[in-house]
């Protein structure tokens, strides 16, 4: 109960209280009487009072007046308190003792109207008091529906919450593996144009650094463009190219040129069936694959040998790469300024979702990258 209705009905049982008492006719009431009275006027709005506390105890309280009334052959005062509790304690008390108190005021009207031997005193008191259990009865399915509501609406924002944490984390991979690829070979190819002398390999690794860019252009624009779609708008993007959607043939080869401007030997190796695999395994490949060619850029040696394997076996996509490793790579400042440490943690977030395996790590000089995700 409110603490400003809990005041409220406090001052009225303590006004009418008073107002009673002071009105009562003392000095012409025999000593037993004038008890009886003082103490069913105390009950009556006593039970009321009690709101404030405790419903079980003002029900109590009215049980005790309903016996008084009965004995007093006063039932004005009962019915008015009795009303206000039938609504408080079938609004806030338990179904079981709500039932209770309804069969209670249910047999004191029966007792009373054969105490009166009089039938339409069932009727006077017990539409009253059926009035104020209904309300009572509205009461409390509104106030179980707010709860009700109160809760599905936290439930809601939390998931809401994590949907967004979900969305967030999802847009970082997708910038990360859009932009990342691209600038990193546009940075190792103007890295190594400060030690050209010929005018005609300059040239070509401006081209390549042009390309690289548009390309990163590309994706990015085609990324903002699916953040932004809306339904029912013409799909304007190109599907036979880019990292985002098309073949994957398509996308490894594009990566494995990528490899051969960087300078290192790839060796591509593609499966059959590949473009048959469901889009989210395919794009989820692709950002391997993707990932894995940057990091060759970032740390093979200029000329090496680097490995790029897909293919589908035993019911799952299976991406294999393989480089060597620059000595002193990890101490390298310049391309310690390329690594971001998001990489191989998107690629570990991404395959989790389709409950995929990721293995990484050195052996012999040489990193290696499985990545195993299950089609079925």
């Amino acid at each position: 109960m409110p603490s400003w209705l809990r005041v409220v009905v406090v001052l009225f049982a303590a006004v009418a209280l008073l107002d009673d008492l002071r009105s009562m006719p003392w000095s012409f009431m025999p000593p037993a009487p004038a008890v009886l009275s003082s103490s069913f006027l105390v009950l009556s709005y006593g039970a009321v009072a009690l709101l404030a506390w405790s419903p079980l105890a003002s029900a109590v309280a009215i049980t005790l007046s309903y016996v008084l009334a009965t004995v007093l052959h006063d039932y004005a005062l009962a019915l008015l308190c009795g009303c206000v509790v039938m609504v408080a304690v079938l609004a806030m008390l338990s179904r079981g003792t709500a039932l209770a108190h309804l069969a209670v005021t249910a047999t004191w009207i029966v007792v009373s109207a054969g105490v009166l031997r009089n039938s339409d005193f069932v009727w006077t008191v017990g539409i009253p008091l059926g009035v104020s259990a209904l309300i009572g009865a509205a009461v409390r399915f509104f106030v179980t529906q707010y709860r009700l509501n109160t809760r599905r609406l936290a439930v809601l924002e939390v998931t809401h919450q994590r949907l967004r944490e979900q969305e967030r984390l999802a847009l970082a991979r997708d910038l990360h593996d859009v932009v990342a690829h691209e600038l990193t070979l546009v940075t190792m190819q103007a890295a190594g144009s400060h030690r050209q002398q010929d005018p005609g390999e300059l040239h070509r690794t401006i081209d390549m650094m042009d390309s690289a860019a548009r390309s990163g252009l590309h994706e990015l624009r085609t990324l903002l463009h699916i953040l932004r779609d809306s339904p029912g708008a013409p799909d304007e993007r190109d599907s036979s190219s880019g990292l985002t959607t098309g073949s994957l043939y398509g996308v490894a080869r594009a990566l494995a040129a990528s490899l051969e401007r960087a300078a290192l030997v790839p060796e591509l190796e593609l499966g059959d069936g590949l473009d048959e695999i469901p889009t989210s395994i395919r794009g989820t490949a692709a950002r391997v694959l993707q990932e894995a060619s940057t990091n060759m850029i970032k740390y093979a040696p200029t000329g090496s040998r680097c490995a790029l394997r897909v293919f589908v076996r035993d019911g799952a996509v299976r991406v294999h790469a393989e480089n060597q490793i620059r000595r002193g790579a990890g101490t390298d400042s310049g391309r310690r300024e390329l690594t971001s440490a998001f990489g191989l943690r998107g690629i570990q977030e991404r395959v989790a979702l389709l409950n995929g395996q990721v293995e990484y790590g050195p052996r012999n000089a040489v990193w290696h990258l499985d990545v195993r995700i299950p089609v079925a």
